[in-house]
């Protein structure tokens, strides 16, 4: 079967997958306020109307934050082309750029030493990539360009639109959800009385887990297809450079190394990056954001 086809079949499929992610999460939103509402006594269905209202808007505005956000927590600068390492990577992204059809990213330079990368933005006429200051020692050329266009990727098919949304959604349903476990904890509860107790009891209890599991459930769905993106990235990374086996190299590299240093920020934008900036995965593993290194690895091996 012809590989194009398989890739454009792949990229479909997440697109599919993409619209049930967040049918998936803002299902998961509603019914948190509709349980905020069954707990505080206020009336669920003026409660979540208002909290899908609001939760629309907090998309549009938050998701342009975001990006600012990401980048002052992995304090990434723009590229300085008057630096010789720099300068080749400003001249590797527009050449990879031009190569897929789309915007020049902007290019950024994090002063991590671990070696890693990522992409973000709202669009792809808004895309950005940074590269740690470890992977710009690190890698060779055909390593480096490995991992620029498994970035590039990401901006081409559009997932830095999906991840920066879907973070900010999956931010605001863990907020809410904090903050009404801590109202409860320190407040009084809501007012329940009335109706039969039995059913004011269970739908306390129900309401209750539901409050606990929403941030586990949105976040356990949005990592599912972050894996298979990445899988995706790669693939289609390889075919942008023709060379699969730079990119198996760079992740060779990165798989032997642990991050050097702690990394600044939420563990909700792991996701973003080449590789989890946290721990690296080698098993799979339910709650990573990232396939395993390894079969990552065998997959690129097998183009």
């Amino acid at each position: 079967m012809d590989e194009r086809w398989l890739l454009e079949d792949q990229i479909r499929h997440n697109r599919r997958a993409t619209v049930w992610l967040f049918v998936v999460v803002f299902a998961v939103l509603w019914g948190l306020v509709l349980s905020v509402g069954i707990l505080l006594g206020y009336p669920p269905v003026l409660t979540a109307g208002f909290a899908l209202v609001f939760g629309v808007v907090y998309l549009l505005t938050a998701s342009g934050f975001s990006v600012e956000a990401i980048l002052r927590s992995a304090r990434a600068r723009p590229a300085n082309p008057q630096v010789r390492q720099e300068k080749l990577l400003l001249y590797k992204v527009e050449e990879l750029a031009l190569a897929a059809g789309i915007p020049v990213p902007k290019t950024y330079v994090t002063p991590s030493r671990d070696l890693n990368a990522f992409a973000t933005g709202r669009k792809p006429e808004e895309g950005v990539i940074a590269v740690t200051q470890g992977a710009l020692d690190a890698l060779d050329q055909e390593e480096l360009e490995g991992v620029l266009a498994h970035e590039m990727s990401h901006i081409l098919n559009q997932d830095i639109r999906v991840q920066t949304y879907a973070i900010a959604l999956i931010g605001i349903i863990a907020m809410i959800a904090e903050m009404v476990w801590w109202g409860m904890i320190f407040g009084r509860g809501g007012d329940r009385r009335g109706g039969d107790p039995r059913v004011q009891l269970v739908l306390f209890v129900v309401a209750l887990a539901f409050i606990i599991l929403a941030p586990l459930l949105s976040r356990l769905v949005y990592m599912a297809i972050s894996r298979n993106r990445e899988y995706l990235a790669d693939a289609s990374g390889a075919r942008l450079t023709r060379n699969p086996d730079g990119l198996a190299r760079a992740l060779t590299k990165i798989a032997g190394t642990e991050p050097k240093e702690s990394h600044r920020g939420d563990r909700t934008v792991a996701s973003l990056y080449l590789a989890n900036p946290f721990k690296r995965v080698r098993k799979a593993n339910l709650w990573s954001t990232h396939p395993p290194i390894d079969e990552r690895i065998r997959r690129l091996g097998r183009m």
